[in-house]
């Protein structure tokens, strides 16, 4: 009976695995009417939560913490099957000083009876100050004789009806609402997000809980271990070119200059650096400052237009275009002035060649920024600045990875760290966190928000986070401690690599909430911890001593602990904000139900003693070796194959 429950729970688990990957791949609608809707998909979850329930009652009735953890889930899946089966979803169209008592269904089109009537009032978009960027979105309403507004993350509620700011129309004179009443699934749902946090920190300081064990563990107070790394140079030139521009006094003077550009008042030299380092790949050309570069393409383009400055890195359009590494805007257009880019291909190198074009029109004919009469603090101004020629991401990357990969050597040397040698890669991990810290509270007063509006801010935090954790522990886990400087440095790494929009922009209006701050940060802190069993499991391929195989696997399981329930509150985090913004909290988003998946994946890792294949270190250390893919699927993968409602997240 016992093998029959465990092998239906497997299967049944496996199933639900299988389905959710394989219907992120399809298209939104698609997916939603053939795989997430259907009875089938439903009896999956079911059997799998009807199973695991009776092997919960016997097994956890004695683990009070770990059974209502599970029992969470359980609530939450039920407050889910409710909301399925008895909510209401559709939409609401006003035009100003139009009332109305009804929506419409979304799923057939039909009329529903609200039992009070709603009058627009007005409808208003507010722009970020003196520029043409949308802030906010705002429906002002009246309704039984009461006003009120909605806006983006403002929701109206009324008899169990909730209201959300979804459109508008194009003279701005009317408004689209979406309307949901759930007033059973949702508050159930949310009890077991309560009981899922609070059971998970219960978990984390009952002194009973496998997690304090795991603590004291004896093979923690022994040696530590260390890694891999990948070392990369760089090259520099410079060459003295004569083109006309303004001087370097110019140059200076005009770097602050006040401008509107990306949707907010920035310094001209904010501008000039984005516009070179798109176009040359660098933020300078040669001896030429960006603002030297940028005036002469204003004031001389057909000079400019002939200098050989746009990086094509792809081997086969330079070779259709006949140049070698940097083409000249002039190579574009044949003798009758003919775009050349239209003859070719549309793939992936061509378009973003043609961006580059683009950017280089917008500046000529002066619609890339535009002057503007209402100014902020010059502190802010030069505080931007100081934050442009400092690139935080390319210097902590190459310390950090450098001083990991000696590290590397030391411990190869002596086996373990020398006690001085240890003290002094604390300190300078903790100059590296201070100095990576700066970066980000500069970024962050420059913008005016919390820095996690794209993967460029999310992957600095998540270095912060990787070495504040290495700090926090790896005075009693020296193996930590260099892993703080790899790790972080890797992800300091793709940061870099990835920055294809590193500039400070406004957030969208959807975006500017304070959960989405604690949504992102929760996340990626579940993130970096799982990034070191990551590692833990890569450096293990190379370890034959069991015992140290051991104390790794020891750690790994430790790390699990914290980051399996911070991602599921930063999921649940996630699906409150969304319940704000669009109405539902769970739309099986490709972003969202890859992020289930690496839960489930990982959750996994807890029933070591149940699973005979995790019951050997070295197989435990292949499995969150493996199971990372999915937190990389979902960080990465899903923002470059699939897209979705978090595809503003690429950036």
């Amino acid at each position: 009976m016992r093998n029959i429950l465990k092998i239906t729970i497997l299967s049944a688990f496996c199933a639900v695995l299988l389905t959710m990957a394989v219907a992120t791949f399809f298209v939104q609608s698609y997916a939603d009417e053939h795989f997430y809707s259907t009875a089938w998909f439903c009896g999956l979850w079911a059997v799998l939560t009807a199973v695991s329930l009776v092997v919960f009652i016997k097994k956890l009735y004695r683990k009070l913490p770990v059974l209502i953890f599970h029992i969470s889930l359980v609530v939450i899946l039920l407050g889910a099957l409710l909301t399925h089966i008895t909510s209401k979803e559709g939409m609401l169209h006003l035009r100003q000083n139009e009332s109305a008592d009804y929506f419409v269904l979304r799923e057939n089109l039909f009329k529903e009876n609200l039992g009070f009537e709603m009058k627009l009032d007005s409808f208003f978009i507010k722009h970020y100050q003196g520029t043409t960027m949308p802030q906010d979105y705002e429906s002002h309403i009246t309704v039984d004789g009461e006003q009120s507004v909605i806006s983006m993350n403002n929701i109206y509620k009324k008899n169990g009806y909730r209201f959300y700011q979804t459109s508008f129309d194009e003279d701005y004179q009317g408004t689209v609402l979406s309307v949901t009443y759930d007033p059973i699934g949702t508050p159930l749902t949310y009890l077991g997000y309560v009981l899922f946090a609070l059971s998970g920190l219960w978990i984390l300081f009952s002194k009973s809980a496998k997690f304090r064990k795991l603590l004291q563990h004896p093979l923690l107070k022994k040696g530590g271990l260390f890694l891999l790394f990948i070392f990369i140079g760089f090259n520099a030139h410079s060459q003295e070119r004569k083109l006309p521009t303004i001087s370097y006094e110019e140059s200076d003077k005009v770097s602050t200059k006040q401008i509107v550009y990306n949707g907010r008042i920035a310094p001209f030299n904010t501008m000039a650096r984005d516009f070179v380092s798109k176009i040359y790949g660098k933020p300078s050309y040669y001896s030429f400052t960006a603002e030297q570069v940028v005036c002469g393409w204003i004031y001389r383009p057909e000079v400019w237009k002939d200098e050989k400055m746009i990086l094509i890195k792809d081997a086969d359009l330079q070779r259709q275009l006949g140049i070698e590494k940097y083409a000249s805007f002039a190579d574009f257009f044949d003798e009758n002035e003919n775009y050349r880019l239209n003859t070719l291909e549309l793939t992936k190198a061509v378009r973003e060649t043609d961006e580059k074009i683009g950017l280089i029109l917008m500046l000529t004919s002066g619609k890339l920024f535009q002057e503007t009469e209402v100014k902020i603090s010059e502190s802010k101004i030069k505080a931007e600045i100081i934050y442009n020629k400092i690139n935080f991401a390319k210097i902590l990357f190459v310390v950090n990875l450098t001083i990991g990969f000696l590290a590397f050597f030391v411990m190869i040397i002596t086996k373990q760290f020398p006690k001085n040698v240890f003290k002094t890669l604390r300190i300078l991990l903790v100059v590296s966190f201070v100095f990576d810290l700066c970066g980000y509270i500069l970024r962050w007063y420059v913008s005016g928000r919390v820095p996690m509006g794209n993967g460029y801010e999310t992957m600095l935090f998540m270095s912060l986070v990787i070495m504040g954790l290495a700090l926090f522990f790896g005075k009693k886990l020296k193996i930590l401690t260099p892993f703080g400087f790899l790790i972080s440095g890797f992800t300091l790494l793709v940061a870099w690599l990835g920055q294809r929009n590193p500039q400070i922009t406004q957030l969208m209006p959807v975006l500017n909430s304070p959960i989405l701050s604690a949504h992102v940060s929760t996340i990626m802190i579940a993130y970096a911890l799982l990034a070191f069993t990551f590692f833990n499991g890569l450096f293990s391929f190379f370890i034959k001593d069991k015992e140290k195989l051991s104390q790794l696997s020891v750690l790994s399981r430790i790390m699990l602990y914290p980051a399996e329930i911070l991602l599921g509150i930063g999921i649940f985090l996630g699906a409150v904000w969304a319940n704000i913004s669009w109405g539902r909290y769970w739309s099986w988003d490709p972003k969202e139900t890859w992020a289930l998946i690496t839960f489930m994946v990982y959750a996994v890792g807890f029933h070591r003693f149940s699973l005979k294949f995790l019951q050997n270190d070295r197989k435990m250390h292949l499995f969150f070796v493996l199971a990372f893919l999915t937190v990389l699927m979902t960080y990465f993968g899903v923002n470059y194959f699939l897209g979705g409602m978090h595809s503003y997240a690429n950036a």
